[in-house]
């Protein structure tokens, strides 16, 4: 590691660090535990300094000794690589490990308090229970008590690993839960409204300054204005340095400022503020937190102490290595680098314009619930993807599809043991997570409710998570059937695995050591059990290749790197509303198959996925077909042109230009922007084009299209659709005198086009069909 004494040699001449320090980290044999020794035993600065080195100089080396070079080798430190050939971790795959693994300790509570009947109901009751125990109050329900033990050994877990990778937090017993201020909704109350009504809700025996004193009403007042405009600036205040209050330095210049100056006297207290200002529910205001310290964890293990600063000297050597080799980056390539690292970092979530991004989220939120109810039935294609990644990595297929179909109706306790296992399910603590697929879903207020009801309901939700529940245990379970083998001795594919998650021979001997679970019948590795957390990671990221599932850098195209509480990153994502599936497919899979080591590989790799996403692509159109009320097509050349759009990456968006979706007359162009494209089309000709129409005396058409633009924005889901399109089309007949020639006409084309009747007539009744 000749970097990494050369940033030693470095920090020392920049006074940076100390010779005992430095003489400590050279002759360590692991400069990462040699880090977690000095951590009490040196000053926070020194500590921080040797950290950054450290980091630095580990970050340096693998960047360099990528094989496709230091930008690839950059974007690899920060999502996933394309390429499989980093060997090393990254940081949104080991914030989703930590997630899961700090998720697992909380498996009881994420089970009694998740939501449920399509996440419209959740025990509350429960819930303050838990509050009321975890502030010491007594409960008699012993479930409860044993649920808040949990959450505070949980809540120090995370300060103590922060910590150990080289943070600071020092420990705070009046410390107990996270405050989710909801911005908003405190900056349109205004300082004098919001203080008025937390101030009698606060503790102040436990309100102290730096020196540990009481604090006068004075600092009080003075401290609650300074956390009103951190909260309602998103922390803006900070970065134009406005002044703290004098003796609350340390309180509140730092993230998370408020939770080391505000507690709360009582669980009915914390209660109330949180829901007048409190931005969604307690568990996902709970969740929240450990995803968040998760991120933290991750970030500071790989970029150390301040993150920014350090990705920024990666990206300038970057820069600087492949300039030197004559292969410089392009500006496109750093660009998206920046994307990526906003994302994984959170920045992405940031900007001031908060009311723009939550209106404009509410009415994606809407358009999710009303475009993707049928989203379950473009969803079989799942089963292709699931089989090529399973047999990439030696997985017997026919055991991922008959645990794929045992996991729709598992019990609830099996739930917990995935949970426990580091398998959580994503459902459980964030909303609409199965619309991630496709669309960028945000929020816990009534849209994001209605979206994940629909989701629900229509059955993507299970179907989403039970392909990544079967896909996680077999592989695990692959993991414990070969625990009596070498690292040698195992299956090539497995190998080749091993190396591309830096999984080497000290890792697998450890890790097949430890006592496997018992799941259903089965013996799978316990995934909690490995130490190095590589077992875990490779698991989670190949989930994500059988069932297609954005990451950092999917997330960061669809965005463009851009602010969430910005005009421009709310157009971003508009754009690209239901694009994450095509992007992902090609980021995974074709790139993939793309870059396998011979010509027999790739076309191998991509002739099996061709083949069987083209099948299941088929099975998936004449479904939709049946349940449009039309009849099935003729698998001729046309279909199977159709099938491979379907399947082989276009996916749900394939669907919504190429199909009838939107089946009353928009073209292509119109189609291509995407629902909310079609969402402002419809909302001007329905305003302001029926206006004009109307001053220059043309014929307007504003019942029918009054009535077509609530059929385009009502939720449903995909059993009850041919329903709601009768029952909209028979509104429509009596609304638009020209409509019922709209459907012969369109009858007549499917006919033409598709050689395709109707087993449910446009604009019939159920009691027409019936007969």
């Amino acid at each position: 590691m000749a970097s990494f004494k050369y940033c030693i040699d470095e920090a020392i001449k920049g006074k940076k660090i100390n010779k005992q320090v430095a003489d400590r980290l050279r002759e360590s044999d692991d400069p990462e535990i040699e880090i977690q020794d000095m951590v009490e035993e040196v000053s926070r600065v020194q500590r921080e300094k040797a950290v950054d080195a450290v980091r630095i100089s580990v970050a340096l080396d693998k960047i360099k000794n990528h094989p496709e070079g230091a930008g690839v080798g950059l974007m690899s430190l920060l999502g996933r690589d394309i390429t499989g050939k980093a060997g090393y971790m990254n940081i949104d795959l080991l914030s989703s490990a930590y997630t899961k693994q700090y998720m697992a300790k909380f498996a009881d509570g994420l089970s009694t308090f998740r939501t449920r009947m399509l996440g419209l109901s959740q025990d509350e009751e429960s819930l303050n229970m838990f509050i009321k125990a975890v502030y010491g109050e007594t409960v008699s329900d012993p479930k409860i008590q044993k649920i808040a033990k949990d959450w505070m050994e949980l809540a120090e877990d995370l300060r103590v690993d922060f910590n150990k990778k080289g943070g600071s937090i020092s420990k705070n017993e009046n410390w107990l839960f996270p405050q989710n201020h909801d911005m908003r909704l405190i900056k349109n109350a205004g300082p004098e409204e919001w203080k008025g009504f937390i101030s009698s809700k606060l503790d102040r025996s436990k309100m102290l300054d730096d020196n540990g004193k009481p604090l006068t009403d004075a600092q009080i007042d003075e401290g609650l204005d300074y956390v009103y405009q951190t909260i309602s600036s998103g922390g803006m205040n900070k970065a134009k340095g406005l002044s703290v209050p004098r003796g609350l330095g340390s309180k509140l210049a730092r993230k998370g400022s408020e939770q080391r100056f505000l507690f709360f006297k009582s669980a009915d207290d914390w209660i109330a503020y949180q829901n007048k200002f409190g931005k969604g529910d307690v568990l996902t205001t709970l969740s929240d937190h450990i995803q968040g310290r998760a991120t933290d964890i991750a970030m500071i293990e790989t970029l150390g102490t301040n993150p920014r600063v350090m990705y920024d000297a990666l990206k300038f050597q970057a820069r600087k290595i492949q300039a030197e080799r004559n292969k410089p980056i392009g500006e496109t390539s750093l660009s998206m680098m920046d994307a990526v690292y906003k994302t994984v970092s959170g920045e992405i979530n940031g900007g001031q314009m908060v009311s723009l991004a939550d209106g404009m989220q509410f009415v994606r939120n809407l358009q999710v619930a009303s475009k993707l109810g049928g989203a379950a039935l473009s969803s079989f294609t799942d089963l292709a993807t699931a089989a090529v990644t399973a047999h990439y990595n030696n997985i017997p297929m026919t055991k991922v599809f008959k645990r794929h179909m045992s996991m729709l109706t598992s019990s609830e306790e099996d739930k917990k043991i995935l949970a426990r296992m580091g398998l959580a399910l994503d459902s459980w603590y964030g909303r609409a997570h199965s619309a991630n697929r496709f669309s960028d879903t945000y929020g816990t207020g009534a849209s994001a409710k209605t979206a994940e009801a629909v989701l629900r309901l229509s059955g993507l939700e299970a179907w989403t998570e039970s392909g990544r529940k079967a896909f996680g245990v077999e592989f695990a379970g692959m993991l414990s059937d070969n625990f009596g083998k070498t690292i040698d001795e195992l299956h090539p594919s497995v190998q080749r695995a091993f190396k591309t998650y830096g999984i080497d021979k000290q890792d697998w001997d450890s890790f097949r050591k430890t006592k496997p679970l018992s799941l259903q019948g089965a013996q799978v590795a316990d995934l909690m059990a490995d130490k190095s957390m590589k077992f875990h990671a490779m698991i989670l990221q190949e989930t994500d290749y059988a069932v297609p599932t954005p990451g950092a850098r999917e997330r960061a195209i669809a965005t463009g790197g851009l602010e969430r509480g910005t005009a421009w990153g709310q157009i971003s994502r508009s754009a690209m509303m239901i694009k994450s599936f095509p992007i992902t497919m090609i980021t995974t899979h074709l790139y993939r198959g793309a870059t396998q080591a011979t010509i027999g590989g790739r076309v191998q790799y991509l002739g099996s996925l061709l083949a069987s996403t083209t099948l299941l692509g088929a099975f998936a159109l004449q479904v939709k077909d049946v349940a449009a009320g039309r009849e099935t097509r003729d698998m001729d050349s046309a279909f199977w042109g159709a099938a491979l759009t379907q399947g082989g990456g276009l996916g749900l968006f394939g669907d919504f230009i190429l199909s009838d979706v939107n089946r009353y007359g928009k073209g292509f162009v119109e189609s291509l922007a995407g629902p909310m494209g079609s969402l402002v089309n419809d909302t001007f000709s329905l305003t302001l084009g029926n206006l004009r129409q109307a001053v220059v005396g043309d014929e307007t058409n504003v019942l029918g299209e009054a009535t077509k633009f609530i059929e385009d924005i009502t939720p449903g889901v995909w059993q009850t659709q041919l329903l709601m399109d009768s029952m909209f089309d028979n509104i429509r007949m009596m609304a638009d005198p020209n409509f019922e020639k709209s459907l012969a006409s369109m009858r007549k084309k499917r006919m033409q086009e598709y050689g395709q009747g109707y087993w449910w007539e446009p604009g019939e009744t159920p009691l027409e069909v019936l007969e």
